[in-house]
């Protein structure tokens, strides 16, 4: 007899599902104390390299090691809701509120955790996965953008744009 044959439908299933932002929420979440070196661009061309140690939401603390042309060791701090910038070992800190920085798209003190209303964009780029976030109520001017490891969903480092649209770049190693 005749066989009856139904069309045959194919589904193409990427061995890589995308990452959502439920995935990034979850890595930063299980986000264990990271230390190790960094690499930052700065706006004008320089680049700054040093130590760094990070416990989110609440503190980090980064020791610019290389690159600064006054000699000095500065020092960037993150404690509780306070931004600390200590430009020489012995100089007076400056301490700028977290809220009023595009940090406080990532930290709060209380937890790493991204609202969807502060997401610009989640993008692949090759081996990663860039995560740019703005204030949603326009309060705080600028834009964070974190780059995290595609398989690993691993923070890698991040761009900062500043009130003056100026670019920092940070890598973590």
């Amino acid at each position: 007899g005749k066989t009856s044959c139904a069309p045959l439908i194919m589904l193409v299933v990427s061995p890589v599902r995308a990452a959502s932002l439920t995935d990034i929420n979850a890595a930063l979440a299980d986000m264990e104390d990271l230390s190790g070196q960094f690499v930052q661009w700065t706006p004008g061309g320089e680049t700054l390299q040093g130590n760094f140690f990070l416990a989110l939401p609440d503190r980090f603390r980064f020791v610019y090691t290389q690159g600064r042309a006054q000699g000095g060791q500065n020092v960037v701090t993150l404690r509780d809701s306070w931004l600390v910038v200590q430009e020489f070992q012995g100089a007076e800190a400056n301490r700028y509120p977290v809220s009023a920085t595009p940090l406080h798209l990532l930290v709060d003190g209380q937890s790493l955790h991204i609202r969807p209303s502060q997401l610009e964009a989640l993008t692949e780029k090759g081996s990663s996965i860039e995560v740019a976030l703005r204030d949603p109520e326009g309060n705080v001017p600028g834009r964070l953008v974190l780059i995290f490891d595609s398989k690993t969903l691993a923070l890698q480092g991040w761009r900062l744009l500043d009130i003056q649209h100026q670019r920092s770049t940070v890598w973590l190693h």
